[in-house]
């Protein structure tokens, strides 16, 4: 399990230095016109405790979905949202960070592996998954999709293809943002920053 999550970490070090040394870039967000609230849903996140809508109030949250065997898009978005609160903590206080919070979609395999595979990312980051209905309630509540790429009832080395976009919850658990690949560091704290404080957008 380690030499797996080591080898996904190899690529993600190598596309952070490139971010590091790049110029700024526009970032690709969408901001909606009113707050969407999350629909209720119940799952289990990585320390064995329930998760619902609940804890995503009361302080604003990036939330991704992807899953655990994930070779490319999972580990550098991860990676690059750490970078992008590393970047925050520059502009703003550390109780005002955003939290992370990462739905795998995938429990069948993600479960056993959630804990150490969101540790590796960011200590403070959350894990969560559950019932595959409990999931979808989620997903649907986000706009996102996934799609098991099984070729048939023994196949469990099957990839998933999943929505990439992370979306932005604010602190009464509204959906007020979504933001796509690429994800730059500075250029992402910075849309994000004036996003939190109520001011208008500057890509």
């Amino acid at each position: 399990m380690f030499r797996q999550i080591s080898l996904y970490l190899l690529p993600v070090i190598i596309f952070f230095f490139a971010c590091v040394t790049a110029p700024a870039q526009s970032v690709n967000g969408v901001i909606l016109d009113e707050p969407e609230a999350v629909g209720a849903f119940t799952l289990t996140a990585q320390d064995g405790e329930a998760f619902t809508q609940e804890r995503l109030k009361g302080h604003w949250t990036l939330l991704f979905l992807g899953f655990t065997h994930c070779p490319d898009v999972c580990p550098f978005t991860l990676a690059n949202l750490e970078a992008v609160r590393t970047e925050l903590s520059q502009l703003m206080s550390p109780d005002k960070l955003p939290e992370v919070v990462f739905l795998a979609v995938d429990p069948e395999r993600d479960e056993e592996l959630l804990a150490d595979y969101v540790k590796h990312f960011g200590i403070s980051f959350t894990g969560i998954t559950g019932e595959r209905p409990e999931i979808d309630k989620l997903v649907e509540s986000i706009d996102g999709f996934y799609r098991l790429e099984k070729s048939g009832p023994g196949d469990d080395a099957y990839d998933v293809t999943h929505s990439a976009a992370v979306t932005v919850i604010n602190p009464d658990g509204e959906i007020t943002a979504k933001i796509s690949p690429p994800f730059h560091p500075f250029s992402t704290a910075t849309y994000l920053a004036r996003h939190m404080r109520g001011l208008p957008a500057v890509n």
